[in-house]
Protein backbone atom coordinates (compact mmCIF):
# COMPACT_ATOMS: atom_id res chain seq x y z
CA UNK A 1 0.00 0.00 0.00
CA UNK A 2 3.08 2.58 0.12
CA UNK A 3 1.97 4.34 3.74
CA UNK A 4 4.17 7.30 4.46
CA UNK A 5 3.36 8.12 7.81
CA UNK A 6 3.72 11.19 10.05
CA UNK A 7 2.04 12.94 13.26
CA UNK A 8 -0.36 16.09 13.03
CA UNK A 9 0.20 18.36 15.76
CA UNK A 10 -2.83 16.89 18.08
CA UNK A 11 -0.61 13.51 17.34
CA UNK A 12 -3.27 11.75 15.52
CA UNK A 13 -1.23 9.59 12.88
CA UNK A 14 -1.62 9.97 9.37
CA UNK A 15 -0.57 8.04 6.24
CA UNK A 16 -0.78 9.13 3.05
CA UNK A 17 -1.86 6.39 0.39
CA UNK A 18 -0.20 6.66 -2.65
CA UNK A 19 -2.60 6.01 -5.48
CA UNK A 20 -2.06 5.07 -9.39
CA UNK A 21 -4.69 8.21 -10.06
CA UNK A 22 -7.35 6.21 -11.32
CA UNK A 23 -10.04 6.59 -8.60
CA UNK A 24 -10.79 2.70 -8.84
CA UNK A 25 -12.35 2.64 -5.52
CA UNK A 26 -16.25 3.87 -5.05
CA UNK A 27 -17.40 4.63 -1.62
CA UNK A 28 -20.81 2.93 -0.97
CA UNK A 29 -23.66 5.04 1.27
CA UNK A 30 -23.16 8.04 -0.48
CA UNK A 31 -26.81 8.33 -1.35
CA UNK A 32 -26.85 9.03 2.78
CA UNK A 33 -24.81 12.02 3.13
CA UNK A 34 -25.88 14.12 -0.21
CA UNK A 35 -26.51 17.28 1.92
CA UNK A 36 -22.74 16.58 3.15
CA UNK A 37 -21.49 16.05 -0.41
CA UNK A 38 -23.37 19.80 -1.46
CA UNK A 39 -21.35 21.46 1.13
CA UNK A 40 -18.01 20.01 0.27
CA UNK A 41 -18.72 20.84 -3.41
CA UNK A 42 -19.78 23.96 -2.70
CA UNK A 43 -20.65 24.67 -6.08
CA UNK A 44 -24.15 24.81 -8.41
CA UNK A 45 -23.12 22.73 -10.92
CA UNK A 46 -19.70 20.03 -10.71
CA UNK A 47 -17.36 19.94 -13.61
CA UNK A 48 -17.91 17.07 -16.00
CA UNK A 49 -14.13 16.22 -14.61
CA UNK A 50 -15.14 15.84 -11.17
CA UNK A 51 -14.26 18.05 -7.85
CA UNK A 52 -10.42 16.80 -6.93
CA UNK A 53 -10.26 16.66 -3.16
CA UNK A 54 -9.02 15.41 -0.08
CA UNK A 55 -10.41 12.17 1.80
CA UNK A 56 -9.78 10.75 5.32
CA UNK A 57 -10.29 7.16 6.45
CA UNK A 58 -11.53 6.27 9.63
CA UNK A 59 -11.26 2.60 11.08
CA UNK A 60 -14.72 2.65 12.79
CA UNK A 61 -14.70 0.05 14.96
CA UNK A 62 -18.00 0.53 16.85
CA UNK A 63 -19.91 0.95 14.16
CA UNK A 64 -23.32 -0.65 15.29
CA UNK A 65 -23.93 -2.27 11.54
CA UNK A 66 -20.15 -3.67 10.72
CA UNK A 67 -17.20 -3.72 13.64
CA UNK A 68 -14.81 -3.32 10.62
CA UNK A 69 -16.58 -0.72 8.93
CA UNK A 70 -13.78 2.05 7.14
CA UNK A 71 -15.66 5.82 7.48
CA UNK A 72 -14.71 8.25 4.24
CA UNK A 73 -15.10 11.87 5.36
CA UNK A 74 -13.93 14.97 3.25
CA UNK A 75 -13.68 18.43 5.08
CA UNK A 76 -14.39 16.75 8.74
CA UNK A 77 -17.79 15.27 6.95
CA UNK A 78 -18.53 12.23 6.77
CA UNK A 79 -19.89 11.38 2.96
CA UNK A 80 -19.69 7.55 3.04
CA UNK A 81 -17.87 4.17 3.42
CA UNK A 82 -15.45 1.78 1.79
CA UNK A 83 -17.44 -1.29 0.57
CA UNK A 84 -17.38 -4.37 3.17
CA UNK A 85 -14.57 -6.09 0.72
CA UNK A 86 -12.37 -2.82 0.41
CA UNK A 87 -12.72 -2.28 4.46
CA UNK A 88 -11.18 -5.57 4.94
CA UNK A 89 -8.33 -5.40 2.34
CA UNK A 90 -7.87 -1.79 3.78
CA UNK A 91 -7.39 -3.12 7.35
CA UNK A 92 -5.22 -5.81 6.37
CA UNK A 93 -2.80 -3.81 4.33
CA UNK A 94 -2.85 -1.42 7.74
CA UNK A 95 -2.16 -4.44 9.86
CA UNK A 96 1.13 -5.49 7.21
CA UNK A 97 2.27 -1.95 7.26
CA UNK A 98 2.92 -1.72 11.43
CA UNK A 99 0.07 1.25 11.31
CA UNK A 100 -3.01 -0.61 12.10
CA UNK A 101 -4.46 2.70 13.76
CA UNK A 102 -3.59 5.24 11.37
CA UNK A 103 -6.05 7.71 9.41
CA UNK A 104 -5.64 7.33 5.69
CA UNK A 105 -5.44 10.22 3.53
CA UNK A 106 -5.89 10.07 0.14
CA UNK A 107 -7.26 11.79 -3.25
CA UNK A 108 -10.68 11.78 -3.62
CA UNK A 109 -13.13 13.02 -7.05
CA UNK A 110 -16.60 13.73 -6.03
CA UNK A 111 -18.86 13.34 -9.51
CA UNK A 112 -22.75 14.57 -9.70
CA UNK A 113 -24.89 17.11 -9.04
CA UNK A 114 -25.75 18.57 -12.30
CA UNK A 115 -29.01 19.71 -12.45
CA UNK A 116 -31.12 17.74 -14.64
CA UNK A 117 -33.97 19.02 -17.08
CA UNK A 118 -36.59 19.21 -14.23
CA UNK A 119 -34.39 21.14 -11.90
CA UNK A 120 -33.66 18.27 -9.71
CA UNK A 121 -30.06 17.38 -9.00
CA UNK A 122 -28.22 14.21 -10.01
CA UNK A 123 -26.77 12.39 -6.93
CA UNK A 124 -23.18 13.03 -6.24
CA UNK A 125 -20.82 9.91 -5.94
CA UNK A 126 -17.20 9.80 -4.74
CA UNK A 127 -14.36 7.77 -5.92
CA UNK A 128 -11.36 7.34 -4.10
CA UNK A 129 -7.54 7.16 -5.28
CA UNK A 130 -6.23 4.53 -3.17
CA UNK A 131 -4.11 1.16 -3.87
CA UNK A 132 -6.73 -1.69 -5.01
CA UNK A 133 -5.15 -4.96 -3.72
CA UNK A 134 -7.10 -7.93 -3.79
Amino acid sequence: MGLFSWLLGDSTPLAELGGSGDFRIEVVGESNYQRELRAVVKAKETPEGGKLVQARLYLEDDNPYDKKAVRVAIDGRTVGYLSRENARLYRRELEKSAHPRVVGVCAAKIYGGQRKPDRSRKSFGVWLDIPANG
